[in-house]
């Protein structure tokens, strides 16, 4: 009989498909072996060729509902025969083509377990079997055995075993298995006192329901909570977080509940019931969360997704939690028991298993109802993006803030978990093990290239050129527009098109800082048009104080002593002179094209948001207020070609937005600036791409996840007969630009190849 070896690569590990392939051989009289081979798996087939392809077949088109098939490679084998096939113990080497898949809500049949009171993981929060649960977060190293993988503290016990080794039992090879007799457990801290609790759920249930700030430690790293009805708790969080203003998230108990928190579509629901389960940015139903979301008219929301989040709403009153990342800014999340008992919550709720690999909760909002990243992160990482194959193999480390790395190898991207604000320096060193982990999961040893932003002083930029000398590979500087560009291009495999990049800030080509621009993308990129320059006086000032901005602009207009009068009342008198010295000196006031700062101009002077607290606050608030209005005033959009290059002038903008002030017209300003910016922006893209007879307009960036902006846009490209493009599977913002570094890095080594 004939003997064949195959190779299966793709989501083949941590999802039951070994348990599965083992059943299927034994039904289909096929004997033989499987095994875990580096990250992907192995099998000695011997049978009728016929049973044999048959076999195949099935495993194609029934695998479990976590795997994913890739690719299949068969050859000729002639080793010892088996008289029955078998599961054998794993191996390091093999093909490195196959994929970790990310962490997944729990199931239902083990959901049934946990609430089962003549169950043995009755009330068990770890309960998990092959078709759910932690992955990503709890391997260290390949293969995907329980050895390499945060449960190696957890001696099975005999029952667990059984069930471990039982191929006709759900659990069979569950790398997380566990129950309360040998896994992982809870403990109750009262401040930085264990209180030895028998019941730890419950006692932790009876503190939310006193309105109490717990800090627990989940899956992926450690959430604040505390129940949505106690207004003076999540001020105190906010406190502890330092985040004044930033919208928090809500773990609503069930569907019925989040129905009455936000309007949700047939398409959100669906999203929010998905294995994956992330927050989804929903419109908020009525004024119950806004000091859970300040200033805004949508709220993050997320349904359970652990064992012990339904036990908690099982054992509490509270219909819905705020749930947010226990961070202080910028900074990863706590996941040490030392680090979650500094966050000076009320009560820790704390478990015994490392976290491997942090990973914060994914968050997606859908525009043009089409669902959108705003971090991928749970649920989604180490999942690839496919692409088009590359020759070599690319690291890159993204920008600055809302940081993720990418390894890109063969015709697969894989980006890394959301990282976040790598001006800090923790942040900075968990990028780092990040990159050393994901390239662990893909088995990539050695890079070709490591791609960078080209802004000098980015602290990825200095990690990259170390990374690039110790894998002796080029170091390759993207221009951070152009990166958002190619990554949108990658995901949506498209050769030419004109690609607006619309942000808050990017190192230009020029020196200057760029963020309103028109990128030609046709074998290579180039600069085709853009925002006019405007002045920041101050500096970062002007990001953080969109008044400074608005007088940088309107000083095109005004004489100084006009100024003064308009802005007395944004700025006391010392302060003031000195902006207005700024202005006239230009002393330490830099150009930008930066949309993200046109539209901080036009929250300022509406009175929308007069401080940034957190990265896109002004634009995101003027976003909400703008829907309490209509674009009915007539805005200037006065674009002119320069030096080959079309030009947007948004003075005249800003100074409309100025005179047309009247408090009760004011969303109608806010809506109406809006669709000037969205209208100057596409005018200029569809101007190079008549010029280039392209025929795709495309957008990117962070300004891309302005709904308003992107639907005037899109509805102007549609009326001239462009198809147009936005991001459906990496973020539009900084979170999505490693993938165009990765690939930018990718062409070089082509062409020095």
């Amino acid at each position: 009989m004939p003997q064949f070896k195959v190779i299966i690569s793709g989501t083949v590990q941590g999802v039951g498909f070994r348990p599965f392939v083992y059943r299927t051989a034994r039904k289909n009289n096929i004997k033989g072996y499987i095994k875990n081979s580096g990250n992907s798996v192995e099998l000695l087939l011997d049978g009728d060729e016929f049973e044999i392809r048959n076999f195949l077949d099935i495993i194609k088109k029934d695998g479990p509902p976590l795997s994913r098939i890739l690719n299949i490679e068969i050859f000729p084998s002639n080793e010892k025969k088996f008289g029955d096939f078998l599961i054998l113990k794993s191996e390091k080497q093999g093909s490195s083509d196959s994929i970790i898949p990310p962490d997944v809500t729990i199931c239902d049949a083990c959901l049934n377990d946990v609430f089962d009171r003549t169950n043995r993981r009755y009330q068990y929060p770890f309960t998990v079997c092959t078709d759910c649960g932690p992955r990503f977060t709890i391997i260290g190293s390949l293969p995907y055995d329980r050895e390499n993988t945060a449960m190696s503290e957890f001696n099975m016990c005999e029952r667990c075993r059984k069930e471990y080794l039982d191929p006709v039992d759900r659990r069979f090879r569950a790398e997380p298995i566990s129950c309360p007799d040998c896994g992982p457990h809870y403990n109750l801290y009262r401040g930085s006192e264990n209180t030895f609790s028998k019941n730890p759920v419950r006692d932790a249930a009876q503190a939310l329901d006193a309105g109490k700030i717990l800090a627990i430690k989940g899956i992926g790293g450690t959430h604040l909570v505390t129940g949505t009805g106690y207004d003076e708790a999540i001020l105190r969080m906010r406190k502890i977080l330092k985040r004044p203003w930033k919208p928090f998230a809500i773990m609503a108990r069930n569907m019925a509940h989040a129905h009455k928190i936000a309007f949700i579509s047939e398409k959100e629901e669906h999203l929010l019931t998905s294995i994956e389960r992330p927050i989804l940015l929903l419109s908020k139903r009525n004024s119950t969360c806004d000091k859970i979301s300040p200033g805004l008219d949508t709220v993050g929301i997320m349904l359970p997704y652990s064992g012990l989040h339904h036990l908690l709403f099982h054992a509490s009153k509270e219909p819905a939690l705020v749930m947010t990342s226990a961070n202080p800014p910028g900074e990863p999340m706590a996941i040490n028991t030392g680090e979650i008992l500094s966050l000076a919550a009320d009560f820790s709720f704390i478990h015994n298993r490392e976290i491997k690999n942090r990973c914060d909760d994914s968050v997606i909002k859908i525009i043009n109802n089409s669902p959108i990243f705003i971090r991928r992160s749970r649920g989604f990482v180490p999942t690839p993006i496919e692409v088009m194959d590359v020759h070599g193999t690319v690291l890159s480390l993204g920008a600055e803030l809302d940081v993720t790395a990418c390894v890109l190898k063969k015709d697969k991207a894989f980006l890394t978990q959301y990282i976040g604000n790598t001006t800090k320096f923790r942040t900075l060193e968990y990028l780092e093990s990040a990159v050393h982990n994901l390239m662990e999961l893909t088995g990539v040893e050695k890079v070709n290239a490591v791609a960078v932003d080209k802004h000098p002083s980015f602290n990825t930029s200095v990690l990259g050129e170390e990374l690039s000398r110790k894998f002796d590979a080029p170091l390759v500087k993207c221009q951070h527009h152009f990166a958002h560009a190619a990554s949108l291009q990658v995901e949506r495999s498209i050769e030419r098109m004109v690609c607006i990049t619309a942000d808050g800030v990017g190192f230009g080509n020029d020196g200057t800082s760029w963020g309103g621009e028109i990128i030609l993308v046709d074998n290579g990129f180039e600069r085709a048009g853009h925002l006019i320059p405007q002045l920041m006086p101050g500096g970062d000032l002007a990001a953080r104080y969109p008044a400074r901005m608005a007088a940088g602009i309107l000083s095109k207009k005004f004489s100084q002593g006009e100024l003064s009068k308009i802005f007395m009342p944004y700025f006391g008198k010392k302060e003031l002179d000195i902006i207005l010295k700024q202005i006239e000196t230009r002393f330490n006031s830099p150009l930008t094209s930066s949309t993200g700062r046109i539209l901080d101009a036009v929250a300022a002077l509406l009175g929308v948001c007069m401080e940034r607290t957190y990265e896109g606050e002004p634009a995101m608030k003027l976003e909400a207020f703008s829907r309490k209005g209509r674009d009915v005033i007539e805005m200037p959009v006065r674009i002119e070609k320069t030096d080959g290059k079309y030009i947007f002038d948004t003075t005249g903008l800003i100074q409309a937005v100025y005179l047309a002030r009247d408090e009760q017209r004011l969303p109608d300003i806010a809506a109406s600036a809006q669709s000037a910016v969205a209208a100057g922006l596409c005018e200029m893209a569809m101007k190079v791409a008549q010029d280039k007879q392209i025929g795709v307009i495309g957008f990117s960036g962070g300004v891309g996840y302005n709904e308003a902006i992107i639907r005037k846009a899109m509805n102007m490209a549609h009326e001239e007969g462009f198809e147009f493009v936005t991001h459906t599977k990496v973020p539009c913002g900084d979170g999505g630009i490693s993938l165009g570094q990765a690939m930018i890095g990718a062409r070089m080594i082509n062409e020095m190849n």
